[in-house]
């Protein structure tokens, strides 16, 4: 299993300081699983929560929204 957070404080959306991105905490978490010596399998969760957030910008009118919440499968099969 495993568990993540990321944080980011509030940030300028430009270098005028006219905009302010808030602070933002996201939750991640993960699941693995050796099946046998061959196959190996993982479930992946990002931001748990669906926290609202805006993770970057490129200037004052183009700000990016966070990614909902997601979900991700894997298999993992050596030979």
């Amino acid at each position: 299993m495993g568990l993540g957070f990321l944080r980011q404080a509030k940030v300028f959306a430009a270098i005028d300081n006219a905009v302010t991105l808030p602070a933002f905490t996201r939750a991640d978490a993960a699941l693995f699983a050796r099946v046998n010596d061959r196959l190996a399998m993982q479930f992946n969760v990002e931001n748990v929560f669906d926290t609202r957030y805006y993770s970057t910008a490129h200037n004052n009118n183009n700000i990016t929204p966070g990614a909902p919440r997601t979900l991700r499968a894997g298999v993992d099969l050596s030979y």
